[in-house]
């Protein structure tokens, strides 16, 4: 038996339009927002200091904490980007139903980051194999993401 699905991932690789579209969608549903980005950046405030005093498997550590109080999370639409996803697919997964927003690739050339774009094919492929649903992107309206993933959904929260 499928576990409960109580929250619902978002992954693109342009991490401005994944929170976009995660905040309209929490909106529309009345769910909680939640940004990894923003989580773990805040956790670790000075990471320029950390990273000169502590060790890379230090501030791994800490991702991967903050990133299991995440996957506790319920009722909740989670933006998470490329590299926190790929990184911790089977903490982030819990109850969730993971959904990739798939840019076009010029999209992500003036919206995403330089190596999002360099990687577009294997970073597409690696989150296709690890969502349970992508959606193919070519109008970026607000709404009509949302609509879209909400039709794509069904009946599956």
């Amino acid at each position: 038996m499928k576990p409960q699905v109580n929250k619902i991932v978002i992954v693109s690789l342009c991490d401005d339009f994944t929170r976009l579209i995660g905040e309209q969608l929490s909106h529309t549903l009345g769910m909680l927002f939640c940004d990894t980005k923003d989580l773990v950046e805040y956790e670790l405030i000075d990471r320029g200091a950390i990273e000169e005093r502590c060790t890379k498997e230090y501030l791994k550590n800490a991702e991967i904490k903050i990133l299991k109080q995440i996957a506790s999370f319920e009722n909740v639409v989670v933006a998470i980007n490329y590299d926190y996803f790929i990184h911790n697919t089977n903490i982030i997964k819990t109850n969730a139903v993971i959904v990739f927003l798939k840019n076009t690739k010029k999209f992500v050339k003036e919206n995403g980051s330089v190596p999002n774009y360099i990687s577009f094919e294997s970073h597409c492929q690696e989150l296709e194999k690890k969502s349970d649903l992508t959606i193919n992107i070519f109008k970026t309206e607000k709404i009509f993401v949302c609509n879209k993933i909400l039709n794509m959904l069904g009946g599956i929260l």
